[in-house]
């Protein structure tokens, strides 16, 4: 890690211009994210699912999402409601779940990440 002492002014305004651009970025991807009735949070948690190869526990999704249990489950109880995902027992153990992709959820991922693509081809 930089120590920030060691940095020269130079320096200092490079990365502070960097960081300027880089938080214009973001929220400019946050607007080209706009999935219509879909909050960006639950694409978030869509998007890692499809990331997991469309099935996960709900645990290995707050994990990697970096989010309580708690919210997790709430987010899915929104996702399942609306057809984007659905919650299987696990064959093995049926007192876990999974979570499942359904094609409608992938899809809106797929979508959403195309309208986001093409807005930085065009940038």
């Amino acid at each position: 890690m930089i120590d920030p002492d060691q940095m020269t002014q130079i320096e200092r305004e490079q990365i502070g211009a960097f960081r300027l651009q880089l938080m214009a970025l973001l929220r400019r991807l946050r607007r080209e994210s706009d999935g219509g009735d879909i909050p960006l949070s639950q694409l978030m948690l869509l998007a890692a699912l499809l990331r997991l190869g469309g099935t996960a526990s709900p645990t290995e999704l707050a994990a990697v999402e970096g989010l309580r249990s708690s919210n997790v489950a709430a987010l899915l109880r929104g996702l399942e409601t609306d057809g984007l995902v659905r919650r299987e027992a696990d064959a093995g153990d049926r007192r876990r779940l999974h979570v499942v992709l359904t094609d409608a959820g992938a899809q809106a991922v797929l979508e959403n990440r195309s309208r986001r693509e093409a807005w930085m081809a065009e940038a």
